[in-house]
């Protein structure tokens, strides 16, 4: 039991010490004026929005953690075609330089 006991605090210590070095890399969810609409996504378009022009990268991922969809672009504002992507829910994940968001996305 004991042992029990020791392992569960090295893997919480582990899991702990990775998640807050990867937040000194990206800065979470502060990308600047972020949406993304219509959400739940019903006519296979999803539109993006931000407020700079910088190069992002759109990732969409089933619940799986299987990513179903990638682009990038650089303008404002981006029409993505999520047609091909089948009716359930999403993760949609946006990185734009050092910063990056994600949002629950539902299509129908």
């Amino acid at each position: 039991m004991k042992k029990l006991y020791i392992l569960i605090f090295v893997f919480c210590t582990c899991f702990v010490s990775l998640s807050s070095g990867q937040s000194n890399k990206i800065k979470a969810n502060n990308i600047v004026k972020f949406s993304a609409f219509p959400n739940p996504v019903s006519q296979g378009k999803l539109t993006i929005t931000t407020f700079n022009t910088k190069e992002k990268e759109v990732t969409i991922y089933n619940v799986l953690g299987k990513r179903v969809f990638a682009q990038k672009f650089s303008s404002n504002m981006k029409q993505l075609d999520v047609s091909h992507i089948n009716s359930g829910i999403y993760i949609m994940k946006i990185i734009e330089g050092d910063k990056v968001a994600t949002k629950k996305l539902i299509i129908k």
